[in-house]
C-alpha cells in the first residue's frame, strides 16, 4: 500500500472514529427535561390498615392530578424526576349506622399539592420503571378524611417516545400510596391510596 492510500484510509478511520465518538456523546448525555402532566382514568379510595367496627367507608368517585416535572438524566439509563402536581380527589362517604338511622352515602373531596422525587430506570429503548416517595400537603377544607399530609411512595412502568424536535410524550400506569408516614396524630389514620394512569409531554432544555 502505497503512501497516498495509507493517507487516505486513515484519514478515513479518524473520521469514521471522531463522528462515532461524537454521536455515542451526544447519546450518553441526555438533555434536561421540563413539562406537563396529567393524571386521572383509575381508582382513589380512602382505607385503614387496620379496620374499625361501626367506622364509614370511603370509596372514591375520580380524581385528576395536573403537574409541572422535571427530569435529570443521570446517564442513559437512569433518570431523576421531580416537580409539583396538584390534585383533586372526589370521594363517596358511606356511613355504617344502625338501620333507623340515615345511612345514605354523601359526597365529599379533598385536595393535594404533592411533591414527587423519583427515579427512573430506562430500558429496550421506550420503557421505564419509576418509583420513590411523595411529600403531600393536604389543602382540603373541611374534609371528612383525616390530613393526608405526610410521606407517600409510588411505583409504576411507563413507555416513553423521543421526536426529533426536543418533544417527549409519556404513557406511565401508575399505583400511589399517600401519607403511609402521616404527620398528623391519628390512632388509625386514614391513607388515600391511588392508581391510574399519567400522561406527560416533555420538552428538552438546551
Amino acid at each position: 500500500m502505497n503512501l497516498k492510500n495509507s493517507t487516505l484510509l486513515l484519514s478515513f478511520i479518524l473520521t469514521f472514529t471522531f463522528n462515532s465518538f461524537s454521536q455515542e456523546k451526544t447519546t450518553t448525555k441526555p438533555k434536561k427535561q421540563i413539562g406537563i402532566t396529567f393524571s386521572s382514568f383509575g381508582d382513589n379510595d380512602v382505607i385503614r390498615f387496620q379496620q374499625l367496627a361501626g367506622a364509614a367507608s370511603y370509596p372514591g368517585d375520580n380524581f385528576y392530578t395536573i403537574g409541572l416535572n422535571y427530569i435529570f438524566p443521570i446517564n442513559r439509563t437512569f433518570d431523576f424526576e421531580t416537580g409539583i402536581e396538584y390534585s383533586k380527589h372526589n370521594i363517596s362517604v358511606h356511613p355504617n349506622l344502625p338501620p333507623d338511622m340515615d345511612n345514605s352515602p354523601y359526597p365529599a373531596s379533598l385536595s393535594l399539592i404533592n411533591i414527587p422525587v423519583t427515579a427512573r430506570l430506562n430500558f429496550l429503548k421506550y420503557l421505564f420503571i419509576n418509583g420513590g416517595f411523595l411529600f403531600d400537603i393536604d389543602i382540603s377544607n373541611s374534609s371528612p378524611v383525616d390530613s393526608q399530609t405526610g410521606i407517600g411512595a409510588i411505583a409504576g412502568l411507563g413507555i416513553n417516545y423521543d421526536f426529533n424536535f426536543g418533544v417527549s410524550l409519556f404513557a406511565n400506569p401508575y399505583l400511589k400510596a399517600n401519607a403511609l408516614l402521616p404527620f398528623s396524630f391519628e390512632n388509625y389514620p386514614q391513607r388515600l391510596m391511588e392508581s391510574g394512569f399519567r400522561f406527560g409531554v416533555m420538552y428538552k432544555l438546551q
